[in-house]
């Protein structure tokens, strides 16, 4: 674990440590007074509905080590403070002094979809080859990647961070906080759109990490992607790239379900679907760049555990659900639902589809063209839950209801279905969908 010295944090963030400074190395960064343990440095941030600066108090009670808060601040007595103009710049000037030190490879991914499962596989198939340090969860934007970087242990051989946006202008200043040698780019689509004047605009944002690789370093682009060529001219590191059933530096090809093969090696894909399929390329190409074995790799693939609320399979009352509503956009939910729809010997299938969010003025536009995808894929039974999922009308479907409340939606598998039917659930996570599954368990009573 990476302890710190008062001295060097005071030397990152250019101001003296107030009230003293602390007698011990700081032994983490922590933002939150709930998780925070004792000889930690607790940074006091300012949100939109909150004010970290109110929970000082709590953090010293904690036992942290100090404060890092802003100049407003009226202090505690006998505390140790760094005061700085803006507590977020500050964390950002620690986590920039920290990756000064580092010796690590590190890998910055970004994309609309896709990235956090690319994430987890480039981890886990770099730990085959030493200590691998990754982005906790989805801390991808100007809090949580700075926190990122300053928990990366010592001995780390590799690092691998989420590189996230909601907003024009963040991909290029998070890329210049890391500073990654290894650069990938997933599937560019319709996320975050209400920030963004067109899909041009959101492929031009993620662009800004390609710009930033260093020539020294590896630029991982997927071939098939309509923005290929643009982003290809915009970098002038080696560009690697990925395809999968097309030309490219490492093609896959489908070898059955969950099989895989790139350069005359079966890899195995740890999830059904294409989309996984391609996920697992951007790890595979990078192991091989980087001198692992196909063996290495498909054991590091084999590690791999999908994130919470990601294709999480559970039964509940005989009930097959796959929980994949941990967000959704237009790429995302109609390669979910075809994955879900081309699972081989499955009977009945329903899907229980949310809204989209975030899609600004295509939002009506991508409802209703999702509703006629949906049509074509031959699903026994489709809910739509919410005022955004009242916008996807399918018309070709057997069985079709729209409900404005969860737990109608859940109602509604109970009437419906009996053991041995699956469930897709999908939907952005403001939605909150997977709580039909609380319901439906409530509705059915104790498990027999």
């Amino acid at each position: 674990m990476r302890s710190f010295r008062p001295g060097e944090l005071s030397q990152w963030v250019s101001r003296l440590w107030k009230n003293g400074m602390p007698a011990q190395r700081i032994t983490g960064i922590c933002h939150d007074t709930r998780k925070i343990r004792p000889g930690e440095l607790y940074v006091a941030i300012r949100g939109a509905h909150f004010d970290g600066h109110e929970f000082v108090q709590a953090a010293k009670e904690k036992g942290a080590a100090g404060a890092l808060v802003d100049d407003c601040f009226p202090g505690l007595d006998h505390f140790p403070l760094l005061q700085v103009s803006n507590t977020i710049k500050g964390l950002q000037d620690m986590a920039a002094g920290y990756r000064k030190e580092w010796v690590s490879s590190t890998v910055g991914i970004t994309g609309s979809v896709g990235k956090t499962t690319v994430k987890e596989m480039c981890a886990d198939v770099l730990s085959m080859d030493g200590p691998t340090h990754r982005t906790a969860g989805n801390f991808n934007n100007h809090i949580g990647l700075p926190l990122t970087m300053l928990d990366m242990p010592q001995q780390a051989r590799y690092g691998v961070f989420e590189i996230g946006m909601n907003h024009p202008g963040e991909i290029g200043p998070l890329t210049d906080l890391l500073r990654p040698k290894y650069g990938i780019i997933t599937t560019i689509g319709n996320a975050h759109r209400e920030a963004f004047q067109s899909l041009q605009e959101i492929a031009n944002e993620k662009m800004k990490l390609a710009e930033r690789i260093l020539d020294s370093g590896l630029l991982f682009l997927d071939r098939d992607s309509r923005w290929f060529p643009m982003i290809r001219q915009h970098t002038t590191a080696e560009v690697v790239t990925v395809s999968f059933e097309g030309e490219a530096d490492y093609t896959g090809r489908y070898a059955g379900e969950r099989l895989m093969t790139v350069d005359d090696y079966t890899y195995t894909i740890p999830k059904p679907g294409e989309y996984m399929m391609r996920n697992a390329l951007f790890a595979i190409a990078l192991g091989l760049q980087l001198k692992l074995s196909p063996e290495e790799i498909n054991a590091g693939l084999s590690r791999f555990k999908a994130p919470p609320m990601r294709w999480e399979k559970l039964i509940v009352h005989g009930i097959h659900f796959v929980n994949d509503a941990y967000n959704a956009n237009p790429l995302s939910m109609r390669a979910s639902l075809e994955t879900f729809a081309r699972i081989p010997g499955v009977g009945r299938r329903w899907a229980v589809i949310g809204g989209m969010r975030e899609l600004g003025a295509v939002s009506e536009e991508e409802h209703a063209e999702l509703g006629r995808f949906i049509d074509g894929l031959g699903l026994d039974g489709v809910i739509t839950v919410g005022t955004l999922g009242a916008q996807i009308q399918c018309t070709r479907v057997p069985f079709f209801f729209h409900t404005q409340e969860k737990a109608e939606a859940a109602a509604v598998l109970k009437e419906q279905l009996s053991a041995g039917a699956h469930v897709l659930l999908k939907a952005s996570r403001g939605e909150e969908l997977e709580k039909v599954i609380g319901f439906f368990a409530e509705l059915s009573g104790p498990e027999g």
